[in-house]
């Protein structure tokens, strides 16, 4: 499995699924991925690295269920977006101020 596919599957955050929806590919190709049958394509691989640098923020601001929900769940600061479909756009930074600002209790 590339490095960083195990590191973001192994924070528990997230799922095969979830990482097809972000870098919008299909769960068949993570798997194929995973099991070293194939290798993303570079920008896979840097949307994933920005994945795994969300998903170990979120796991220190707000543990682990509180984080997992937090991924999947329409946020005020992103607009209403689910924080999984803003890194799937390209946007790991929003992702990652909404999580700074609830990391230091700045509320919208």
């Amino acid at each position: 499995m590339p490095a960083a596919m195990e590191m973001v599957l192994v924070s528990g955050l997230v799922d095969t699924a979830d990482v097809a929806r972000v870098l919008n590919t299909s769960q068949r190709s993570v798997q194929r991925w995973t099991a070293r049958d194939a290798a993303p394509r570079k920008e896979s691989e840097e949307r994933l690295l920005e994945l795994g640098a969300v998903l170990d923020l979120a796991s220190e601001v707000l543990r682990d269920e509180g984080a997992r929900l937090w991924l999947r769940t329409p946020v005020a600061d992103l607009g209403w977006r689910k924080p999984l479909d803003v890194i799937s756009e390209g946007g790991f930074r929003e992702v990652i101020d909404a999580l700074l600002a609830l990391s230091h209790g700045i509320v919208p």
